[in-house]
């Protein structure tokens, strides 16, 4: 993405015209390749969307989004959407709960609550229409993340796991009803659903999608220890590492395998390492393999080891 980080924005071309009540990421459209390459992907977007989201924090949320359907923007590094003005705060964090212990019982799922066509974006056509709109949405999503997505708007409930059958899904959602009488309700009308769909089950669907790292150059001096940092993402949330240094000739200097942990991409996370003074050749980096739940594993991604001197 371009343009330099200037406190709490950035410096912005015409397509990154707001920065939205979440932050907006602008959506890197070509979906030709599903299992996607994360050296293009995902360098482009994580270091930006730290900084914006964090600033989204600390700023409030004002405003909506300025293009495409904000639930894209927000689902690609959240599992929930809530309509804008939001609802009440615990009803919101009932949803959050809700969908969270989708992955604590080893499923995965993401909820976009979609109140009003001010929810859409530039797709006002699709209000109203659950399904239709969970096609699309969950489209927008594939290159990060193929799974169930629930989609709950006045009018309904709409789900879509990457074109997989939604049957199991669909049969207990078929028994639930959506009340819109209030943006709470309607709200509410999610969190019924995501529990239901937990407790029966519901939510079987493999795991295609590999985790996502980013680097970041780094400067070591010989005999002193530093630390290899990177994020890594999953859309299971778990993921463990194999973290290699190597010099310029490809020999392997050390070799580091993290635990299974938590993988959210806001979390840095690094290993240490002490660099030997008989490794003070340039043309060091350190290269990284992250790998989910489902033994998806990412393509070996790496960054340069600058030496201090």
């Amino acid at each position: 993405m371009s343009g330099e980080r200037t406190g709490c924005g950035l410096d912005q071309t015409p397509r990154e015209s707001h920065l939205g009540r979440y932050g907006h990421v602008p959506k890197d459209r070509e979906r030709s390749d599903r299992r996607y390459d994360p050296t293009v992907r995902w360098t482009r977007k994580v270091g930006a969307i730290a900084a914006v989201l964090a600033c989204a924090v600390t700023l409030g949320t004002p405003g909506s989004l300025a293009d495409g359907d904000p639930a894209s923007d927000v689902l690609f590094a959240d599992d929930v959407y809530l309509p804008y003005p939001p609802p009440t705060k615990t009803v919101g964090q009932a949803l959050r709960n809700a969908t969270a212990s989708a992955y604590k019982n080893g499923y995965r799922l993401k909820v976009a609550v979609i109140a009003s066509e001010a929810d859409m974006g530039a797709i006002p056509s699709l209000f109203g229409k659950p399904t239709e709109y969970s096609r699309f949405l969950g489209v927008e999503l594939s290159t990060y993340y193929v799974g169930p997505l629930l989609i709950v708007m006045p009018a309904g409930y709409g789900i879509y796991d990457g074109g997989r059958s939604t049957a199991a899904e669909q049969a207990v959602l078929s028994h639930l009803s959506v009340d819109a009488s209030s943006k709470d309700s309607l709200v509410a009308s999610a969190t019924k659903a995501a529990q239901r769909l937990v407790s029966a089950r519901a939510l079987r669907s493999k795991d295609i999608v590999p985790p996502y790292i980013y680097t970041q150059p780094l400067t070591a001096t010989p005999g002193k220890l530093i630390r290899l940092l990177y994020r890594v993402a999953d859309d299971s949330h778990r993921s463990h590492e194999t973290i290699r240094v190597e010099n310029a000739a490809g020999k392997t200097l050390k070799v580091v395998k993290t635990p299974t942990h938590d993988s959210f991409w806001n979390r840095l996370r690094g290993a240490k390492w002490t660099l030997p003074a008989s490794a003070v050749l340039p043309g060091l980096q350190y290269c990284i393999v992250a790998t989910d739940a489902a033994r998806n594993a990412s393509k070996p991604f790496c960054d340069k080891i600058a030496i201090a001197h």
